[in-house]
């Protein structure tokens, strides 16, 4: 099912914004005009994805930089950690998240 997270312009580009989508926590990230959606959740300490930044095409986390394609949620930092991604869609002004 997917659920209405916020509108399409309550995400900038290159912005990083903590949603819920059916009460599951989702660091949304816009870059290049593409949303991405992952695990709010670092599967290293649990930091806050939906805290992080961006830079070029992976979301770093704030709590010890371990950093996550945003494609496909691949952890380039620590082999095998990869954070958990979301299907999103977009449906006129609202962006949509797939959980």
């Amino acid at each position: 099912l997917f659920f209405k997270v916020c509108r399409v312009d309550e995400l900038a580009d290159g912005q990083v914004k903590l949603v819920e989508a059916d009460r599951t926590k989702v660091a949304l990230c816009r870059k290049d005009g593409a949303v991405y959606a992952l695990s709010n959740f670092c599967p290293h300490l649990t930091g806050n994805l939906g805290e992080g930044t961006l830079e070029e095409d992976v979301l770093v986390c704030p709590e010890h930089g371990w950093r996550f394609k945003l494609t496909t949620g691949r952890c380039t930092t620590m082999r095998g950690k990869s954070a958990h991604t979301f299907p999103v869609q977009i449906d006129g002004e609202w962006i949509l998240v797939g959980v």
